[in-house]
Parts: C-alpha cells; sequence; structure tokens
C-alpha cells in the first residue's frame, strides 16, 4: 500500500474497554478524526463496557471480541483482521500491544501501529523485565510504536533493545469543544478543579490535602474510582465539606472547566496528561505536579502555567497560590492547545504507517 492522503482506510483501534480514562478518551478523539478524514473505523474490544461505550457506538462500528481472557486475544484477534482486513491496526497497552503483534503474523498486510500512553517502568502492570524481554522479542513485528511523549520514548528505549528505529513521538489528540459552556455569572469563591479516575497514580488524596492548607478556595473533583470512600472520608475528617463536591463520572470535561479558575494535576506518574490541554481549550491555567516529560510538553512555564515536585502539598499549595495570582490569558491559552489539533495527530498516524 502506498501513501495516498485521498484513498478511504479501514482503520481499527484495539482496547480492552471503554471505561473512563485518558487512553480511551484520546482513542475515540482519534477515532472521530480518522472519520472527518473520511476513513471508515472501528472500536475492537476486549469486553464491551464502559461509560464511553454508549457514545462510541453511535458514532462508529463497535466490535466486541467477547475475550475475558487476555490469551484468548491473539486468535480472536487474527480472525478480526483475516475476515475484516483492515488497512490499519492501533493497539493500546502492554499485553494488547503483544497479542496485536502475534496476530499480526497471520496478517501481515495489515498496518500495526503500538500506542504506549504511559513509561511502562513506572507501572504496576508491566514489570519491566518482562516488558522488555516481551516488546524486545514481539514489538518488532509491528510497523511502528507511538509514544505519547519524550519521556514515555525514552523509558520504552531504556527497558528494550532494538526498537530505536520504530520509535516516534506524537502526542495525543485532544480536541478543541464545539461550544465551551458558558461560565454562570453567579458570584462565588475561587474554585478549583480536579479530573481524572479517583486511583493511586492520580494521586487524588494529595489534592484533598493540600485544599486543607487553601481555606479561600473551593474544589470540584470529577471522575470515578476505588478510592472515591476514602476521599470523601478524608474530607469529612479535615472538615471540607461544605468546600469539596465529587461529581462522578462528567462525560464533558468542559462543563466543569468552564465553571473553574484553575484545573490541577496531582499525579505521581503521567504518559500525556490530556486534561492539561483541555483546560488551555478552556481558557483557564494549570498546575501539575512534575510527574513525567508530558507535563512538560504541554505546560510552557510559566506562560501557560505552573509545575510543582509531586507528594508535596505545601509545594502544590504555594503553586496553586501562585498561579491564581496570575493572569492567563484566554486566547493564549488556546493557541497552545492548538498544538495538539486531533487532524494533525491523524494525519500524522497515517504517515508513520505509510498510508
Amino acid at each position: 500500500m502506498s501513501a495516498d492522503s485521498g484513498t478511504r482506510r479501514s482503520i481499527a483501534l484495539l482496547l480492552p474497554s471503554l471505561k473512563f480514562g485518558g487512553a480511551e478518551r484520546v482513542a475515540l478523539a482519534l477515532a472521530d478524526a480518522f472519520v472527518a478524514a473520511g476513513h471508515k473505523v472501528s472500536i475492537l474490544l476486549m469486553s464491551a463496557e464502559g461509560e464511553f461505550l454508549a457514545e462510541a457506538r453511535d458514532r462508529f462500528e463497535v466490535v466486541d471480541l467477547q475475550c475475558n481472557r487476555t490469551r484468548k486475544l491473539p486468535l480472536r484477534l487474527a480472525n478480526y483482521l483475516r475476515d475484516a482486513s483492515p488497512d490499519l491496526l492501533v493497539s493500546s497497552f502492554w499485553k494488547l500491544n503483544l497479542c496485536a503483534c502475534l496476530a499480526r503474523v497471520a496478517h501481515p498486510s495489515t498496518r500495526l501501529l503500538l500506542w504506549e500512553h504511559s513509561p511502562p517502568s513506572l507501572s504496576k502492570q508491566s514489570p519491566s523485565l518482562l516488558y522488555g524481554v516481551s516488546s524486545t522479542l514481539l514489538y518488532r513485528l509491528a510497523t511502528g510504536i507511538v509514544c505519547v511523549s519524550r519521556g514515555v520514548r525514552d523509558d520504552v528505549l531504556s527497558l528494550t533493545t532494538g526498537l530505536e528505529d520504530r520509535l516516534v513521538v506524537i502526542h495525543n489528540p485532544i480536541p478543541a469543544p464545539r461550544n465551551l459552556p458558558r461560565r454562570s455569572a453567579k458570584t462565588r469563591r475561587k474554585r478549583i478543579a480536579w479530573i481524572g479516575r479517583l486511583d493511586e497514580p492520580k494521586n487524588p488524596g494529595l489534592m484533598i490535602e493540600t485544599l486543607a492548607m487553601l481555606p479561600d478556595l473551593d474544589l470540584v473533583m470529577a471522575g470515578e474510582g476505588r478510592l472515591r470512600a476514602d476521599l470523601e472520608r478524608s474530607a469529612n475528617a479535615l472538615g471540607l465539606d461544605a468546600r469539596v463536591q465529587f461529581l462522578g463520572f462528567v462525560p464533558n470535561a468542559y462543563a466543569v472547566l468552564a465553571e473553574a479558575d484553575l484545573l490541577v494535576l496531582t499525579s505521581d506518574r503521567e504518559g500525556l496528561p490530556s486534561v492539561l490541554v483541555e483546560a488551555m481549550h478552556a481558557g483557564i491555567g494549570v498546575v501539575a505536579t512534575d510527574c513525567g516529560t508530558g507535563v512538560r510538553d504541554i505546560i510552557r512555564m510559566p506562560e501557560h502555567g505552573l509545575v510543582c515536585a509531586k507528594r508535596n502539598p505545601e509545594a502544590l499549595a504555594a503553586a496553586i497560590n501562585e498561579a491564581l495570582s496570575r493572569t492567563f490569558a484566554p486566547d493564549h491559552q488556546r493557541k497552545r492547545a492548538e498544538a495538539f489539533d486531533p487532524a494533525v495527530i491523524a494525519g500524522q498516524f497515517l504517515e508513520m504507517a505509510r498510508l
């Protein structure tokens, strides 16, 4: 297949499910960009479940592989490639990537891009030694490997051998809102927003602990996860009930960001945190912990936001106070966010796949 921007391609994106998460959101954004460019897109799921499933079914073909064990995936995926013959398969997450490499052996005409969303050495799901050996052996069967930031690329390189020529940094596609909700005219206290999964890598407890040091601020937390009950208990114990609002899963992050004065990211590790770009699309400033080079790939200090030490409530409180004392021009923030235009990112994926 030769590269031809005018050719309609068949593209499949492989994910475990469509549960709420950053990788799932950017995968759907990439799928939207492919469709907008005139290509046919299918979403392949090991299990058809999750908060994003309904909206995905409204926009794409969703294929439920009905695969409750990863070891069953190579055969089911190989059967799909044989029957559907997509031009390109984009796979996310280490174990699925390995399965996609094995499946491609039976159908080498399908181009395969492996999408690395976070540093593998920091993930409990991919032990470094096992990741390094398996990826060194199998990732070479892919057409290319997409890393969402320089830090992710460097991490993959540090664990593997012989993949240098296959690794390319392509940032996540982050769409601008079609209609940014208007901020309420009601006078209120300053409000900070926190958006993400309520689990350990995002360290949401740091946000609650830091809020106790900021008596003049309110907090909105959007997201679900297994730490929610613990966070609610912590907020209650610190006397923050009246100042913290737990929204649960919110399908449209911009509805939250439109009412916020600042977005705060408290993660211990990230690949390329999309929510920072979404905050810039909303025209507000950002504060993030120094949890990976992806943060600094997005934030150009101090003009777009601030970066502080991770796991340090005093440093985070100081950064929040400093950011709120600054003026972040909305148009300037949105201009920075344009660097993550999904149409551009989709073109980079196709160029890497030589389509």
